[in-house]
């Protein structure tokens, strides 16, 4: 499997950043990797935040735990997101998975046509 491959498909379906890692561009890793994870983290928080009170309504047993109690208990009542900032986050998060798949495919090709001169 060529470099380039390699790298793509760890940055795509691994985590974004680890493309980075295995051509030792440490600080595009870092960076990468910890905007991704910062960025995830906020978007969890988010949306858990805005579902506890249902979810505690359902842990003390006031709510049933099927489709149905739970459909009409958003009905009554709604939770509702910034969407703003979903919308923010949910936009740093497809574009640094595609820098980091762009950047490891660069790194690879890089390395693949130094390899082949060698």
């Amino acid at each position: 499997m060529k470099n380039a491959t390699k790298a793509v498909l760890l940055s795509a379906l691994v985590y974004p950043g680890v493309g980075q890692l295995i051509f030792k561009a440490y600080r595009r890793a870092i960076a990468l990797i910890l905007i991704f994870s910062i960025t995830a983290y906020l978007y969890i928080e988010e949306v858990v935040s805005k579902y506890q009170p249902l979810i505690e309504k359902v842990k003390s047993g006031e709510i049933g735990l099927n489709s149905q109690a739970l459909a009409d208990e958003i009905a009554k009542h709604p939770i509702i997101l910034d969407q703003l900032w979903v919308s923010t986050l949910t936009y740093i998060l497809v574009i640094c998975w595609g820098l980091g798949v762009i950047d490891a495919y660069r790194l690879g090709i890089k390395k693949d046509a130094t390899a082949s001169f060698k």
